[in-house]
């Protein structure tokens, strides 16, 4: 049999692990229009910092993993569509692949908007390595001050507060009442804008970019207030574009796989639609991670474009591919933002017609949202502990300079992690929430991600 796997992201190393758990000898061909191994696409802030080891990035091991696990890797490879009746993957340049089975992992995009200057130097989204690496070259290269980000979602924030540490003037412009809207609801995101703005960075809620300006290079980014027609100039030798992603379903324009759309007006809603076993409508090929939705942990098909459930979606994908049939059981939608200044995150879903629990505990908020009783979803906002500086990140060193010197090195938590985790075990199981459960939250057994040196209790213990 030979399976052929379109991406080479977590959902697609996920997939070959379980698929050889399975089966040990069928022919295994990963197409990535990367030159890379796989690597951690959450960590693209740290690769700005420098402050990440390849071991850490290329978290499956690097070029080995392919050889470890016998697969054909072939890097460089975009594939621009897949023809269904005769099982064909084809590539830009041409080259049609045969499969037996076909996983479909190949991600989303960064949405562009339709902004005039777009096409101007120093604007940039910050999404895959690439970008990540270009922006550290250009903030290497001594001409930029002022940097604009246009959204205020994970990626933009992680990035502001990211070149904020390094002395850089920021400025986040979101079209939303709020930072990381999709996260958060007004009132949290409020609490965590707060101490971004003490650190030093300027937001702009409400507001829309009209135009980039500049003469070949960026110069500036000209916005408005919504429901205003004053027009602000804000100076920048650096855009990020940080405003949502889309799931590549142009890949399956033309076949029988179906879209996940919305049953009323038909208009799209996701990405490919795929069952608990990560099948699409056509029997041979699967989807899992950024270009599906799939079957949440609620039983309702929804687009997660988040790397936990990405690598999930995988294993169950490789399990079913090799011959088993291993259902998925759902997928939660936890995000965290990996700030230092104060951290957040959230999962499962919330809203006004939620009851709703507040825990405050030691300098952090938690909002959990019931429904009869039981938990749907959860946001945190916390004040994490401050660390040194790590003076030995080589992109620091590289950056001071006499007029930075001061600024820079007063920063706290250069080159550490404290991004803060809230488990799902209340989503997943019997999502009721008792006594048990908030000591347990009290006394801190809830744990922090990063590095596993610097791993420690998202909360103090209280003896």
């Amino acid at each position: 049999m030979r399976v052929v796997i379109v991406g080479n992201g977590p959902a697609s190393a996920s997939a070959v692990e379980s698929f050889r758990e399975i089966d040990k000898d069928s022919e295994i061909i990963v197409l990535s229009d990367e030159e890379f191994p796989t690597y951690a696409p959450n960590c693209m802030e740290n690769v700005i910092r420098n402050d990440i080891s390849d071991k850490a990035l290329f978290y499956k091991g690097g070029f080995e993993f392919y050889e470890r696990y016998k697969v054909d890797f072939r890097p460089k490879k975009e594939v621009k569509a897949i023809d269904t009746k005769r099982k064909v993957v084809i590539t830009s340049d041409g080259d049609e692949i045969y499969y037996d089975k076909c996983l479909l992992a190949a991600g989303a995009d960064s949405f562009i908007p339709p902004i005039q200057g777009i096409e101007l130097k120093g604007v940039t989204t910050a999404k895959n390595l690439y970008d990540a690496l270009k922006i550290r070259e250009w903030i290497k290269g001594g001409k930029i001050k002022d940097i604009v980000i246009v959204g205020a979602g994970p990626i933009g924030i992680e990035d502001a507060e990211t070149l904020k540490h390094l002395g850089f003037n920021v400025t986040v412009v979101e079209i939303f009442n709020r930072v990381l809207p999709r996260m958060l609801d007004k009132d949290m995101a409020d609490i965590y804008m707060k101490y971004l703005e003490d650190f030093g960075i300027r937001f702009l809620l409400e507001h829309q970019v009209i135009s980039i300006e500049g003469n070949n290079w960026v110069e500036g980014v000209r916005v408005k207030p919504l429901q205003s027609d004053r027009e602000i100039f804000i100076k920048a030798d650096m855009v990020i574009l940080s405003v949502g992603v889309r799931p590549r379903t142009r890949l399956v324009e033309n076949t029988d796989i179906k879209i996940h759309t919305d049953e009323k007006t038909g208009k799209p809603m996701g990405g490919i639609l795929t069952d608990e076993y990560q099948r699409t409508s056509n029997p041979d090929v699967y989807a899992a991670g950024d270009i599906c939705s799939s079957v949440d942990v609620f039983g309702k098909h929804r687009w997660i474009a988040l790397f936990p459930a990405a690598q999930q979606e995988g294993y169950i994908a490789g399990y079913n591919m090799a011959g088993l049939k291993v259902k998925n059981e759902g997928s939660v939608d936890y995000n965290a933002v990996k700030t230092r200044e104060v951290t957040a995150g959230s999962g499962g879903i919330f809203g006004d017609d939620k009851d709703i629990l507040k825990v405050e505990h030691d300098n952090y908020l938690i909002k959990i949202f019931l429904e009869e009783g039981k938990v749907t979803g959860y946001q945190f906002v916390g004040i994490p502990a401050s660390k040194d500086i790590n003076n030995t990140n080589t992109l620091l060193s590289s950056l001071i300079r006499e007029d930075w010197g001061n600024t820079v090195t007063s920063r706290k938590g250069m080159g550490l992690e404290s991004s803060g985790v809230l488990m799902h075990n209340f989503i997943r199981n019997n999502r009721v929430v008792n006594e048990t459960h908030i000591n347990i939250i009290m006394n801190g057994i809830l744990r922090a991600l990063g590095s596993t040196a610097l791993d420690a209790p998202l909360f103090r213990r209280v003896l």
